[in-house]
């Protein structure tokens, strides 16, 4: 309650910069707080229910959980926001830019994101059920599991994004861009729909335990002509940083990599492209110092790689 007083009454004598600011759990439903910078704030299960926020920077927010449902966020900035779980529903967020944001498994029903920035977002489990993204950006988004039911994607750019699982039933498709989005036998289309007539393709068949019998292959090699510490430490050296994905990827006292996750399970396209980047680099350092260790491996055993021309088409 003092927190939500203090920012109120700092926000009334003329402050809008609030950088960093601790608001986790605050309550400001109904606020007007406009133009408000709060970049890199933690707003964790905030409640702004109804709230005015036109124009504010929430950049690099800690917002997961938040209540945010009613809300005015035209123009609102959300890059590199954690909003895992959040509730936007029913708001307003017309030429919002969540680029890069985490977005997984929120409430964004019924919510204007007209002309929204959503390229490269997390949006896996989330609900975009009756919401306008017409002229929206979605470019690579993860909507995995994601629900657009009845939702409109007029003019929507959707290239290379993630629709794997995902449910399109019945929404408005009007000059909408798939080109390159990835789809599979589980996502839901219209009956009359045809993905691949959209410039749609469908998702891969190569599995997690695939890619880890590739790497440790290479890393197997790797251990033979340059010892098992130095193929170990450039293993975590060469990794993606700060990639979700890969961080499940785990080194074992063996120094081969281990995954927790289901073996079984399938890449996407994007996840494929972050193993080629770590893999590749991988075999380049261990060409300079072992300049024959590319020729040393079997084509067919790496997935992802060609050996002395690039990537190999799978």
């Amino acid at each position: 309650m003092k927190k939500s007083l203090n920012i109120l009454k700092e926000y009334t004598s003329g402050q809008r910069s609030f950088l960093h600011a601790n608001l986790a759990h605050v309550n400001l439903k109904g606020a007007i707080l406009t133009n408000l910078d709060l970049s890199g704030s933690d707003l964790s299960c905030v409640t702004m229910i109804n709230v005015d926020l036109r124009e504010s920077n929430l950049s690099k927010c800690k917002l997961k959980g938040a209540h945010l449902k009613g809300c005015n966020l035209t123009g609102v900035i959300f890059d590199l926001a954690d909003l895992t779980s959040a509730n936007l529903s029913n708001s307003n967020c017309k030429k919002a830019n969540f680029k890069k944001s985490n977005l997984s498994h929120g409430h964004l029903t019924n919510t204007n994101l007209i002309k929204a920035n959503l390229s490269n977002a997390n949006l896996i489990g989330t609900s975009f059920n009756q919401s306008d993204l017409s002229y929206a950006n979605l470019k690579k988004a993860n909507l995995t599991n994601a629900c657009l039911t009845r939702s409109n994607l007029t003019e929507t750019i959707l290239d290379e994004a993630t629709l794997c699982s995902a449910s399109l039933v019945a929404t408005t498709l009007n000059k909408t861009s798939f080109k390159d989005a990835e789809y599979d036998i589980q996502t839901l289309f219209d009956l009359n729909f045809h993905p691949e007539e959209w410039g749609m393709k469908k998702s891969l068949e190569i599995t997690i335990m695939e890619i880890l019998d590739s790497f440790n292959y290479v890393v197997k090699i790797a251990s033979h002509y340059l010892g098992n510490t130095i193929s170990t430490k450039y293993i975590e050296l060469f990794r993606p940083f700060n990639n979700h994905y890969l961080n499940v990827f785990k080194i074992n006292s063996q120094g081969l990599i281990t995954v927790e996750e289901n073996s079984t399970k399938t890449i996407n396209y994007s996840q494929l492209k972050f193993y080629q980047e770590w893999i590749r680099k991988y075999i380049q350092f261990c060409s300079l110092i072992f300049k024959d260790f590319e020729s040393s491996l079997e084509p067919q055993k790496v997935i992802g790689y060609e050996i002395k021309s690039g990537f190999r088409n799978r």
